[in-house]
């Protein structure tokens, strides 16, 4: 009976992210590096349902930081809807909305358990964040910066292989044609995905927060690393069957590197893992001892 009125109880945070989904879901479904928006979603429940097994006791009461947290959600979201008004949906004005929705979550659950409650279930909440689009300024800049420095990277290993290739701006020219560093090539697609797979991943096996860092940049690199592959793959098939060739294994591509950054993570996160459970095993020990060790015995007055 106490779970279901705390689940009633959190009716607003349900809500307010229902709201937020509806706003997203024109991003999930015609950006293709933000498809996997739909299983971040499914993934943000499964992290609620696991949450939801050991919950704080329910400690309902209107806190003053609770209130300040719901006056600022509730006007950030003013503002937003004003931006909505003017310009439209767009990638900042839904980040906007996310930070003010975040912040009203934040203050329900305060009032039901506490800020005990805040930390229990804020990853469940803060986890869709990874399948909103960044904020074009952010964006752009990212992109920008992917695909000029892989076409630098490829330009150089090309004339080290001794192919004369030419790098402006994200193009790579070449006898044969120009092979354009694009969005896809550039890592940025996989990376995202990345991000949410090693971050889940990393919340959920490992429990030291240095290791759930590792994990996060090892994923990275793996992205980035693995598209730069793909890029160079691409620019030795151009010089060697001709611009057209690319077209035929674009794709193929692609996908081996998605299967390539797929089995690092996996890989990484099962050897982080280990380390993880051998370093608690040998701390746990010397823990017990130091917990069981009898106190001094106090010295008798004369």
């Amino acid at each position: 009976m106490q779970k279901i009125a705390a689940l009633l109880l959190l009716t607003p945070s349900f809500l307010a992210m229902a709201w937020l989904v509806t706003k997203a879901q024109h991003f999930w479904d015609t950006r293709p590096d933000l498809q996997f928006g739909w299983v971040v979603l499914l993934l943000c429940a499964y992290l609620f349902w696991e949450a939801w097994e050991k919950h704080p006791p329910i400690d309902f009461r209107a806190r003053w930081w609770c209130v300040l947290l719901f006056i600022f959600g509730g006007v950030l979201l003013f503002w937003v809807q004003i931006y909505l008004a003017a310009l439209g949906l767009n990638a900042a004005s839904l980040y906007g909305m996310g930070l003010g929705v975040m912040a009203m979550v934040a203050a329900n659950l305060g009032v039901v358990f506490g800020w005990r409650g805040v930390r229990h279930f804020a990853m469940s909440f803060v986890f869709l964040f990874v399948a909103l689009p960044l904020p074009s300024i952010i964006q752009g800049r990212v992109v920008n910066g992917l695909q000029h420095h892989v076409a630098a990277i490829d330009v150089n290993i090309l004339n080290l292989l001794g192919i004369p290739a030419e790098q402006v701006g994200s193009l790579v020219h070449l006898s044969t044609g120009t092979v354009g560093i694009d969005e896809a090539c550039s890592g940025i697609r996989s990376l995202q995905s990345t991000i949410m797979a090693t971050v889940f991943i990393g919340y959920l096996s490992l429990r030291r927060f240095s290791f759930q860092v590792l994990l996060l940049l090892s994923g990275v690199t793996l992205a980035i690393v693995g598209n730069l592959i793909r890029s160079l793959y691409l620019c030795l098939t151009a010089n060697a069957r001709g611009i057209d060739a690319v077209k035929e294994v674009h794709d193929a591509a692609g996908w081996s590197i998605l299967v390539f950054t797929a089995i690092g993570v996996i890989l990484i996160s099962w050897l982080f893992n280990k380390m993880d459970k051998t370093l608690a095993a040998v701390q746990e020990p010397s823990q017990v001892k130091v917990q069981t060790a009898s106190p001094p015995l106090a010295k008798s007055e004369s």
